[in-house]
């Protein structure tokens, strides 16, 4: 009786070690990536996108994104715009690094949030003088493929974490409740 007993209070130990452990990791995701849940739903709205013409400041081109820093007089926009997913090839593919150069001017699409990783606007449409790089559609397109990814991957980190903390929280629940009942038939076994 004794051996269950202390085996139900490591158990409990170890259990809420691992709940508090958890928990963080949790919070830290809801809390830094929580917007990717809800960034399909935005990015698919065509009201949230605006159309404007921009000069090239400076650009970076790496393997999985092209950003590039804009200077506009748009007012609900910063500087930071990415290129991100299969537009990325169709970009290359359509001339791109042939004219992105500093002081070029562009025409480019993009919605006023960057919901998502990196803290740079998407670029759904792209064209530079008469010649279009990334055509709206196709763009938007691309860039909710990309968003979806996020968005599935956040629920399923979620949803695992989540389901740990619950099936911990429960052999806690149970052994609590053991060791309580173990406790109230010692004491009854003592009178």
């Amino acid at each position: 009786m004794k051996s269950i007993k202390i085996f139900c209070i490591v158990l409990i130990s170890i259990c809420s070690l691992l709940i508090i452990m958890a928990t963080f990791p949790l919070g830290y995701w809801l809390f830094m990536c929580s917007y990717d849940l809800n960034s399909v739903k935005y990015y698919a709205d065509d009201e949230n996108y605006t159309t404007f013409e921009c000069t090239v400041e400076s650009f970076v081109v790496e393997e999985d994104y092209i950003s590039i820093t804009f200077k506009h007089s748009q007012k609900d926009f910063y500087d930071k715009f990415k290129i991100v997913g299969k537009s990325i090839d169709l970009a290359i593919n359509n001339g791109l690094l042939s004219v992105l150069q500093k002081d070029e001017i562009f025409t480019i699409t993009s919605a006023d949030k960057y919901l998502g990783d990196g803290w740079a606007y998407p670029i759904v449409e792209l064209v530079y003088k008469d010649n279009t790089i990334i055509p709206y559609e196709t763009g938007k397109t691309n860039y909710l493929e990309v968003q979806q990814e996020a968005e599935d991957f956040s629920k399923l980190y979620i949803t695992i974490l989540g389901s740990i903390i619950g099936v911990l929280a429960v052999i806690d629940a149970v052994s609590i409740v053991g060791l309580y009942l173990l406790t109230k038939q010692k004491k009854q076994s003592s009178r």
